[in-house]
């Protein structure tokens, strides 16, 4: 007797009434699950069928126990229905594409999907889900184009390289061919496909208002990737730019004017190239000539005019690829309602919007009307309403987006107009989710700002959103290691990963868009066609040695960072380049002067040709200088920095930065230059002499006044007349370390170099012929210093009067000097109009 064939309906059907009751189950299922899910019969009425028809007498409790052993059920799943609602919006934009498109395989049974429940499920989890939300930053990372982030080889979080999850095995959807456009298929849609569009766009627009790029690039197909990737992008340089020009110039804009004046089609090519190579096109590059930073005697936060004014009468024609000829805002005499001037929607009228020309209005007009891109709103492959709803729903983080893309462009009447209309409780929470002061340790910009961004914000921050406390960010990187990175990011060839384990799966550095020396930005030509054309990292040969234009603005913020009453403790732990051994699993953690070291090191390794490690000497003073204590020790193991740790022992040990220094192994140092030989000497021996210095001092028993937590750093010692220790003793606090009269010389003669000489072509020198570094290892290592530094500076006839510490008596600034007050003559090459901007540094009332 053949018992597997059977047919429902068939008078002659077989009843296996011959065969044992056990074994019936698996012949009659055919049967038992046409009657329950077909016929749609209750598991009771079943039973009686069963029984009468089939002669099968069982329990209902025994149907249910074959059900679930064969995986039969009536009602589908929350997981089931997820994974239909995610097939079906994928092609959701198919022509044809409907629900019936879903079969569910239901122990071998197919089983359509019932629209109903489908419908209810989906209305039930959007009013389930509650309103969404954002949080400050989500838009600051976006600065990629859609061709350079795919070639980007990082897994980073906004990666469009990740690949669609598979749909699951017990699921088969029947695809239909694709429509013509993307309207075509809504407008064909059903009620049922239209909500569970309506659903995987509201779930993809909480993945990303969540930051949960990478989630939502991995169920995105790859055109709605690009439209994503460009909306995302397109929104960044529309505020990027809107922010840096906001006050003056055009008030609006359109992706027409972005395009026309950073992404203008005849500067791709090079003036002497006008040919593709291969497959490639020879871009142009930027130039090798730093600009610089000149701080006047202008007092307060304004800089020095760059820019007519409104009313400006001089008859200079405006020039729309000529920034420097727009014209400033007029101030508004009667502002208007945000309606009338901008025209938003109803929702959003009652925002509160300060004025019809504050940054927040205009970024967001700009975003409603989608006026920055090509992507229209219904090709965006997310809720975009929402999105929309959702940023204006918390203006106070609108605010705190815009203030990062203020410290991004910085625009410090931006800024501060930010920060004033920004609430005590935005203040607090909203902005610190950016971390402002590592925005600005990272779009550092020595040519126009130098250290005045980070000394704007210390200020202006101090009374609820402290750098003191907003020192380390989500990757355990303080600001000063943020200094570290943007040193190497800019002037080296060394990759993210290297600095510390955070950055694996980086390619590339934020920030590599503004250059600290001023000769690209982040709207500039030659960057957004090298982003354009697919590449998405700064090219080596943009690059040069770690200039004066970078050193100057790096060690003017360790200024603005480590004098206010705010300050964070200058000796917090690093977190860069971190290890662990591989015996013991001790975590191998420096502090800031062993990363100083170690960033000297990379520099020296991996710098740019030319490189003479002054900048690296000139930050090492000036932190110890501002108390970073060169006798503190740190586990750490050269072996394991190198690369070859090993698991059979322990290779680490407690050392200072100068041991650390020290054990870098002699073939590698013997590798370099001669000039960063040279430059590697006078760095280790400064610190070898101050280390030597200070245990000297700490040894004598009139130094016994020690610091609590610094052993070996006195308190109040050598003072040498300057007010600034007047300044400390009023205030009770230890600024600057008045210890060291060698130290004290060299750090004068730093800050003269850096206050008067540039390079201004590609044939001179790096540094003046008046600063010889050979002089400077050979007096340090005589005891030689006062002698030589007055011949060393014959060039500029003679250092101003200056302090034990190196403070210069006439500085009227409370932590830097100007030229004038450093040299008693003007022997500076810095005039050059074009290449210098001059701006307003506080005076300091002593």
């Amino acid at each position: 007797m053949d018992h597997s064939t059977f047919s429902i309906g068939d008078s002659s059907v077989q009843k296996f009434l011959d065969v044992a009751y056990d074994q019936r189950w698996e012949l009659l299922k055919p049967t038992i699950v046409h009657i329950y899910m077909q016929e749609k019969n209750k598991i009771a009425r079943l039973a009686e069928r069963m029984k009468g028809e089939y002669s099968f007498d069982a329990q209902v409790h025994q149907y249910r126990y074959h059900f679930k052993k064969w995986g039969i059920k009536k009602r589908i799943t929350t997981k089931e229905k997820g994974a239909v609602i995610s097939a079906l919006g994928k092609r959701r934009l198919k022509d044809g594409a409907s629900t019936s498109d879903a079969v569910l395989d239901q122990g071998g049974f197919e089983k359509a999907v019932d629209k109903t429940q489908l419908k209810r499920h989906i209305n039930q989890t959007i009013r389930q889900s509650g309103p969404l939300t954002w949080t400050p930053g989500l838009f600051l990372r976006h600065d990629l184009p859609y061709d350079a982030l795919s070639s980007n080889t990082s897994h980073s979080q906004s990666s469009p390289s990740n690949d669609n999850p598979a749909t699951p095995g017990y699921l088969t959807i029947n695809s239909p061919q694709a429509a013509a456009s993307p309207s075509e298929s809504r407008n064909a849609m059903s009620p049922t496909m239209q909500l569970v569009e309506r659903k995987v766009l509201l779930d993809r627009a909480e993945l990303l208002l969540g930051g949960r790029e990478q989630d939502l690039m991995a169920i995105l197909g790859e055109d709605e990737k690009r439209s994503v990737i460009t909306w995302l992008h397109d929104f960044w340089i529309f505020s990027f730019m809107t922010t840096k020009y906001w006050g003056r110039g055009p008030k609006t804009w359109t992706r027409s004017l972005i395009e026309s004046i950073s992404l203008p089609r005849d500067s791709a090519l090079s003036d002497d190239q006008s040919e593709p190579v291969g497959d490639k096109l020879i871009l142009s590059t930027p130039t090798q000539h730093c600009r610089w930073a000149i701080h006047s005697r202008s007092r307060g936060y304004v800089e020095k005019e760059q820019h007519p004014k409104s009313n400006d009468q001089s008859g200079r024609q405006f020039d729309i690829n000529d920034d420097s000829t727009w014209k400033k805002w007029p101030k508004s005499r009667n502002p208007q309602k945000i309606t009338t001037v901008l025209s938003l929607p109803p929702y959003l009228a009652t925002n509160i919007i300060p004025s019809p020309r504050s940054l927040a209005t205009i970024i967001s007009y700009g975003f409603h009307q989608n006026i920055f891109t090509a992507v229209q709103v219904e090709d965006i492959p997310l809720a975009a309403d929402s999105i929309l709803k959702t940023v204006d729903k918390f203006p106070g983080k609108l605010q705190a987006e815009c203030l990062g893309f203020a410290i991004m462009s910085r625009n410090r009447n931006a800024i501060s107009s930010i920060i004033n209309d920004l609430s005590t409780s935005d203040l607090r929470k909203g902005v610190s989710s950016t971390y402002p002061f590592h925005l600005a340790a990272k779009f550092l910009d020595g040519a126009k700002t130098c250290c005045l961004v980070m000394e704007q914000l210390i200020f202006e921050l101090r009374l609820f959103n402290s750098i003191d406390d907003n020192y380390i960010d989500n990757y355990g990187c303080t600001v000063l290691d943020t200094l570290f990175v943007t040193i190497l990011r800019s002037h080296s060839t060394v990759s993210p990963q290297t600095l510390s384990d955070a950055f694996i799966g980086h390619a590339r550095y934020p920030g590599q868009e503004v250059d600290p020396c001023g000769r690209w930005d982040a709207d500039s030509p030659c960057v957004r066609h090298l982003y354009a054309s697919g590449r998405p990292t700064i090219p080596h040969g943009w690059k040069h040695i770690f200039c004066h234009t970078s050193v100057q603005a790096i060690c003017h913020c360790i200024f603005a960072m480590f004098f206010p009453s705010s300050r964070p403790d200058i000796n917090t732990p690093s977190g860069l380049f971190g290890k662990q051994c591989r015996h013991c699993g001790l975590e191998l953690k420096v502090k800031p002067l062993h990363a100083l070291v170690l960033t000297a090191f990379y520099l020296a390794n991996n710098g740019m040709p030319g490189e003479t490690l002054f900048g690296m000497v000139a930050c090492l003073v000036c932190l110890l200088t501002y108390r970073a204590d060169p006798c503190a020790t740190a586990e750490y193991s050269i072996p394991a920095l190198l690369g070859y740790g090993s698991a059979d022992e322990c290779q680490h040990s407690a050392m200072n930065a100068a041991e650390l220094a020290s054990r870098i192994p002699s073939e590698i140092v013997g590798s370099w230059s001669p000039e960063i030989i040279l430059g590697w000497k006078l760095f280790t021996a400064i610190l070898e002499q101050d280390i030597r210095m200070r245990r000297e001092k700490h040894a004598a028993p009139q130094f016994g006044n020690i610091a609590p937590g610094h052993a070996l750093i006195p308190r109040f010692t050598w003072p040498c007349g300057h007010r600034i220790h007047s300044y400390e003793a009023e205030n009770r606090r230890e600024i600057v370390y008045c210890g060291n009269r060698q130290l004290g010389r060299i750090w004068a003669m730093i800050q003269a170099e850096l206050l008067s000489y540039r390079r201004l072509s590609e044939q001179s020198p790096w540094l003046s012929p008046g600063f010889e570094m050979e002089m400077l290892l050979d007096g340090l290592e005589n005891e030689s210093l006062d002698e030589i530094s007055v011949g060393t500076w014959n060039v500029f006839e003679t250092l101003g009067a200056h302090s034990t510490c190196g403070h210069f008596y006439a500085m009227k600034h409370m932590s830097y000097a100007r030229m004038e007050e450093a040299c008693t003559g003007y022997h500076s090459n810095l005039d050059d109009r074009k290449r210098a901007t001059f701006v307003a540094a506080l005076d300091w009332d002593w």
